[in-house]
């Protein structure tokens, strides 16, 4: 994507579906906390119709720049006798994994948009949706293992750290929910596979969030800031530790249906010390979203990571509010979230349209 033509779509754009999908959920999450009302309830259809659509407008395009690139995905392999071939833009290779993320996280609005709103029986449907499951899940794999290649197969710094690896243990965390959901829903073999793909991703996923939360530390205290384009990418951070709640939540709702008992105190703590470290990473947040306010940074694509992180805080808030014994303060920071983030979805889609109406 190295002349104006080939650079009016980024990979990155697809957030705008993964974001809408999870406001969407946020609202859901919201009512199915406290009470279902009419607002909520056409708020809930609204966003997860603009994923949907926002999905099918990035498909074609997505498509269209990979074939535009003589890389794959983005990405520069090595040739045959050397491993000194410069590796491709961090922003654009890990920008690829987007579409895919955005494609999980409609599977698994629909989870629970579609039976909360059409009252039908899902279970019924999860045979199909295993099936569009399990495609997405190994394209996440396949790109997953291309970047992390590209990532480590040459020699670097901290200093041009990979801040887009992030969106990693993200989208390995999104395609391990559905896994462990389907489990109950499905039949023998097929409740089997889908249980320990899910595993897998959610192990994968936690070990490379591990990794970057490290690499990431080791980078602000010693560089500071990263540079414009890539420094949003950062606080994908919030939104995988709602996911990764979320799958440890469903799990043990699993393992309780297979006769083990798990005491109410256990979610919890499990939901107190997520919505802690929610708060911490927050902090992170906001000094980015400040940093670039004050220096007023020019949009760019990976503005759309700024979505992410605020629906996850409101999902996160409904289910402390949900299970940590109904502390209204939690509620309160649920709405305040999805409101706030309501209004960047709107602010950061003007921008965009802004951006890809000048660059025609």
């Amino acid at each position: 994507m190295s002349n104006n033509k080939k650079s009016e779509y980024h990979p990155l754009y697809a957030l705008s579906s993964l974001g809408a999908g999870g406001i969407s959920v946020a609202f859901w999450k919201l009512a199915d906390a406290t009470h279902q009302t009419a607002i909520v309830s056409a708020l809930e259809v609204i966003f997860y119709i603009i994923a949907f659509a926002l999905f099918l407008i990035n498909l074609p395009l997505w498509i269209k720049a990979l074939k535009n690139t003589d890389k794959f995905f983005g990405i520069q392999l090595p040739a045959s006798q050397s491993l000194n071939n410069k590796p491709a833009s961090p922003v654009i290779s890990t920008g690829w994994m987007a579409l895919p993320a955005s494609f999980v996280m409609l599977l698994n609005a629909s989870f629970v948009i579609l039976p909360a709103q059409l009252h039908f029986n899902i279970e019924k449907f999860a045979p199909i949706g295993f099936w569009f499951w399990l495609f997405v899940y190994i394209t996440v794999f396949i790109l997953g293992f291309q970047i992390l290649y590209n990532t480590f197969a040459y020699t670097t710094s901290i200093k041009t750290f990979h801040f887009g690896l992030f969106l990693h243990p993200l989208a390995y965390g999104l395609v391990a929910i559905p896994g462990v959901s389907m489990a109950d829903m499905l039949q023998a073999n097929m409740a089997t596979t889908a249980l320990i793909l899910g595993l897998t991703a959610f192990v994968v996923g936690g070990i490379l969030g591990f990794l970057a939360l490290i690499f990431i530390f080791q980078r602000f205290i010693t560089y500071g800031f990263p540079e414009p384009d890539v420094a949003p990418t950062s606080i994908l951070l919030m939104p995988s530790i709602t996911i990764y709640t979320i799958f440890l939540l469903k799990l043990m709702h699993y393992m309780s249906h297979h006769g083990l008992h798990i005491a109410h105190i256990v979610v919890s703590v499990v939901v107190f010390a997520a919505i802690g470290t929610m708060g911490a990473t927050t902090t992170l947040g906001l000094i980015v979203l400040y940093m670039y306010f004050r220096e007023k940074i020019p949009f760019g694509p990976s503005w759309w990571s700024f979505v992410c992180p605020f629906v996850a805080l409101s999902v996160l808030s409904s289910m402390t509010y949900q299970f940590g014994g109904h502390i209204k303060l939690f509620i309160m920071l649920s709405i305040f979230a999805i409101t706030l983030v309501s209004f960047i979805y709107l602010y950061v889609s003007g921008l965009t349209i802004k951006h890809l109406k000048f660059l025609k």
